[in-house]
């Protein structure tokens, strides 16, 4: 089937070309680190989707249940099995790896055939009636008592493989299997944490922490600020936390004696209360006298260490806080992990008034601002390098001192090699030892390693520790985080995934779902927001209310995330990398990144959950009918999609998901409605208008996305699920009434062509019926003027919209329109205002982002006076004369300027005290020049963006 020119990015293929003891002793460590984790999420996560499928699908798995229950209650034990193997620290047995991976195998087979039994069996045809809905109401019972038969066959067969596969798994069911046995690195002496070298790396080889230090040292040391101040720096792993904090606790203005007291505490993620608070006990010295006091022992024959030992808790900190009282204290609590730790160690702390600091380091954001819950002002976020000083770190750990000069031969391979570090020190530092220890400095070395770094930082014993210091953010995760995080993987190297694509994305394969009432959206966007707050992503862009957009990955993570997901089978990557397809394995999700490297055999895809392509011109498959595990299609921005069959969809009964945006399609073919259990449809950017009839097929349809106005099929209120629909054009009032008939409806876009004064009622209707659940509207009319006067008389508008445009002549704001508290997005076209409307949006408390659009008022000058517009913070205006009176929008942060011709003018840009950036697009130069000057010399020193056209 996948004749095409691809192959498979798998580290793993790269890996197995080395000698076989090579191996062994490079992939040790990281397999200790990763092995029975990689494995056990996914039991844990699929053995509790089954048990909630048994829950809730108890009718349609009549017959069977037995069959199912009795696979999960085995899976189940060889999860807690697996959850003992996960102390050890050596699973380097051939014989157990391969089980492992069978059991894996069979977790997922036993998923795919309930999920396949459940979505057959659950779907029932369109009401009909008469003689034709009583034939397919019949033929329906005849198909699903065939397939209820063939699936039970299968079960079957799935029991006996999970029974044989339970007496392979008593052969490692030994009490000495999960004694935690040290690996042979560790017994030799030979094993470190791999975080130590955060504490003894040369100062004369650090770079760019000069600015940073010293803001530390300040906040440390301002002697106008005498209560105990929290001071937290988090992101991402390797950026240099420890060292940074390290540099300025050894600094002699700290150490001079300003602080009667210091202790350096190291948390991490195996931590114990008690156990840290003996720590910090040892390091401020404690009289063993006051030890003795607090417990009530005076036997002189126990030391320090056995009375640490004898108390409890609460014991322990009485003892710390009784020492710190009323002295000038320094605590330094690194790399923390859970807000827990933080709440167990502050009660320790006593505020007193002397000045006292505790600095913490963490790569959670929850911990930065639960440890500065008084004051977020000392939160202090750590950034990646920027290209220049990367390249002055590297020069510095490779070259000698003192000029750390880079022969020019060398220069643009280094580069390439920074570009993988991305700003990461620890990457920097370490690839730079790693050259250094090469000493002839030759090109081509420099270009081998360029060309294999990924493979180099897998398996060279110099380069391990970048992967050990990340794989620790990834065992930190919960279970049901890590599957979100390993599909992070299937999308290229540096490609921005937004948020909404990425949370469909793990609801439609199964990944997320809802809990406890709380739907599988809001579940997702939780989810979403874990991973940022872990800074296991990066955000890219943000949305209106400071909701991050879209995010990318750091290349060294992602080469994580790859090395997991090959391991745990999660995915297969095929792009232009030299290996080839695993063949003796079945391929879960397949990601197309294009290639054009030869043929690669077929691998099996009969067990194929989702299929993602990358890439204008990839030409993917041009028939999925017989790919039936499917659950999700995503082709977005494929346009090689011309020879698609016509049917190329049908008989995937268990697909969700369905994206064909921007693939250059004119039309959808009637085999859609074949979908049944599709839940997902985006055909945006498309040339499509108009929909199948059989799209009322698709009663679970959820999300129907388009950009083009859509003629709307008969009995679209069919879709009785729809959540979000856009764009529909009404042709007339049948439509109209259909689509007030989808009272979920939360997204709509909607558009007329023709006259509507005849159609107030049912406009009116339709917003009435709707009231409850509409967020966001788009409505346009044109070129008639009639939805003036039909919104003017709806009686019931949607007023918790969030999000509205406006594309139509109105002359004046609807009465309603000052009653949208709860919006926080507008955006006006060609609505051709009086000026006073200007007013009602200025009182719309919620308002953030405002789009005044070509036309939106008649006049050509807009003022913007003192008071209102309390939310504001974008606004984008396309046309007009602009003015900002002294105390106009204080919440502004970016400001958009379009003007398409000459002669305008904007004043007043330096009133905005709150603006960060400015946008402007204009022909004419004198403006841009006079906007840059203002962006230079504002009190904010704004970023400008300037294009002249």
């Amino acid at each position: 089937m996948f004749n095409s020119c691809s192959k498979v990015k798998h580290l793993t293929s790269e890996f197995s070309a080395l000698p076989k003891h090579r191996r062994t002793e490079m992939a040790g460590i990281l397999e200790t680190m990763i092995a029975a984790n990689v494995v056990g999420f996914s039991f844990q996560f699929i053995v509790g989707k089954l048990e909630k499928m048994l829950e809730e699908e108890a009718a349609l798995l009549a017959g069977v249940e037995d069959d199912v229950r009795y696979i999960v209650a085995e899976l189940r034990s060889i999860t807690s099995f697996l959850t003992a193997l996960s102390t050890r620290r050596n699973l380097q047995d051939d014989q157990l790896q391969n089980w492992m991976q069978e059991v894996r195998e069979v977790a997922y087979d036993a998923e795919d055939s309930i999920d396949e039994f459940v979505c057959r069996l659950g779907w029932t045809p369109c009401d009909e009636r008469g003689v034709k809905g009583f034939i397919k109401h019949f033929l329906h019972r005849i198909k699903s008592l065939k397939a209820r038969h063939c699936i039970a066959s299968d079960l079957k067969k799935l029991k006996v493989h999970v029974e044989e596969v339970r007496k392979r798994h008593d052969r490692y069911s030994h009490p000495n299997e999960a004694t935690g046995t040290a690996t042979s690195l560790e017994m030799a002496g030979t094993y470190s944490d791999p975080r130590i070298i955060g504490h003894f790396v040369e100062e004369a080889q650090l770079v760019g922490i000069k600015e940073s230090k010293g803001t530390l040292i300040e906040w440390v040391l301002d002697k106008n600020r005498l209560e105990l101040t929290v001071i937290s720096l988090f992101g991402f792993g390797g950026l240099g936390k420890t060292t940074l904090v390290r540099t300025v606790y050894d600094d002699p203005t700290i150490v001079g004696g300003h602080f009667e007291s210091r202790a350096w505490i190291t948390v991490s993620q195996n931590y114990s209360i008690k156990g840290l608070l003996k720590k910090i006990i040892r390091q401020i010295s404690v009289n063993e006298q006051q030890i003795r006091d607090v417990l009530g022992c005076q036997d002189d024959r126990l030391n320090t260490e056995q009375l640490l030992n004898m108390m409890d808790e609460t014991q322990l900190v009485k003892t710390v806080r009784d020492h710190l009282q009323g002295k000038r204290y320094l605590l330094v609590f690194d790399d923390v992990w859970r807000t827990q730790a933080w709440e167990g160690l502050s009660i320790a702390l006593p505020p007193g008034k002397e000045g006292s600091r505790v600095i913490v380091t963490t790569r959670i954001e929850d911990v930065a601002n639960i440890s500065c819950s008084r004051n977020h002002r000392f939160i202090f976020k750590v950034d990646p390098l920027s290209p220049e000083l990367s390249w002055e770190l590297l020069c510095k750990r490779v070259f000698e001192a003192p000029y750390y000069s880079c022969p020019p031969e060398l220069e643009n391979v280094g580069r390439e090699i920074l570009q993988k570090c991305n700003g990461l020190p620890l990457a920097i530092v370490t690839i730079g030892g790693l050259l250094a220890s090469k000493p002839d400095k030759k090109l081509e070395e420099w270009k081998d390693l360029s060309n294999h770094l990924r493979l180099e930082i897998a398996t060279n014993d110099m380069l391990l520790k970048i992967h050990q210091i990340l794989v620790l953010s990834y065992n930190d995760l919960p279970y049901h985080l890590k599957p979100c995080f390993l599909f992070l993987g299937i999308f290229p190297e540096d490609f921005e995934i937004h948020r909404k694509r990425l949370m469909r994305r793990w609801i439609a394969e199964g990944i997320v779902s809802g809990i406890g009432g709380l739907p599988a959206e809001k579940v997702g966007e939780r989810y979403f927001n874990q991973l940022v707050n872990r800074s296991l992503v990066q955000p890219s862009q943000f949305d209106d209310s400071g909701t991050v957009k879209s995010c990318r990955v750091h290349d060294m993570m992602l080469d994580v995330i790859l090395w997991i997901s090959s391991k745990e089978n999660f995915a297969v990557i095929l792009d232009e990398q030299t290996t080839t397809p695993p063949q003796r394995q079945k391929i879960r999700r397949l990601s197309w990144h294009g290639g054009n490297s030869g043929l690669v055999p077929d691998p099996d895809l009969s067990r194929l959950r989702s299929f993602t392509a990358f890439g204008v011109d990839v030409p993917p498959p041009k028939d999925y009918r017989k790919l039936r595990q499917l659950r999700a299609i995503d082709l977005e921005g494929c346009r090689a999609l011309h020879y698609l069959l016509p049917t190329s969809f049908s008989k995937l009964y268990i697909l969700k998901y369905l994206s064909l945006r921007n693939t250059g399609l004119s039309e959808l073919s009637d085999s859609i409605g074949d979908l049944h259990n599709l839940e997902f449809l985006d055909i945006r950017g498309n040339h499509i208008s108009k929909l199948p009839n059989t799209i009322v097929k698709l009663q679970k349809l959820v999300y129907l996305l388009a950009s083009n106005y859509l003629k709307v099929p008969k009995r679209i209120e069919k879709l009785k699920r729809l959540v979000a629909f856009g764009m529909a054009y009404v042709e007339n009032v049948q439509s109209l009434q259909e689509i007030g008939e989808l009272v979920d409806l939360q997204k709509l876009g909607i558009g007329f062509h023709d006259d509507l004064s005849l159609r107030m009622q049912e406009i009116s209707a339709l917003f009435s019926k709707l009231i409850g659940s509409l967020r966001s509207l788009k409505i346009s009319s044109w070129p008639n003027s009639g939805l003036k006067t039909a919104l003017d008389e709806v009686a019931s508008p949607p007023l918790l919209l969030c999000k509205l445009q406006i594309w139509c002549k109105l002359g004046e704001l609807p009465p309603w329109f000052a009653s949208l508290n709860h919006v926080v997005k507008i955006s006006l076209i060609w609505t051709l205002l009086q000026l006073e409307n200007l007013q009602v949006l200025k009182n719309l408390r919620a308002l953030v982002n405002l789009k005044l659009g070509f036309r939106s008022f008649v006049h050509h000058d807009l003022v913007f006076d003192q008071g209102g517009f309390t939310q504001l913070k974008f606004l984008e205006i396309s046309g007009y004369n602009v003015s900002f009176k002294v105390g106009a929008v204080r919440s502004l942060e970016i400001l958009k300027i379009f003007f398409v011709t000459g002669g305008r003018r904007v004043n007043g840009i330096e009133h905005l005290h709150g603006l960060r950036e400015v946008h402007i697009k204009t022909r004419d130069e004198e403006i841009i020049e006079m906007v840059k000057n203002i962006s230079a010399n504002h009190s904010n020193r704004l970023k400008c963006f300037a294009t002249q056209l």
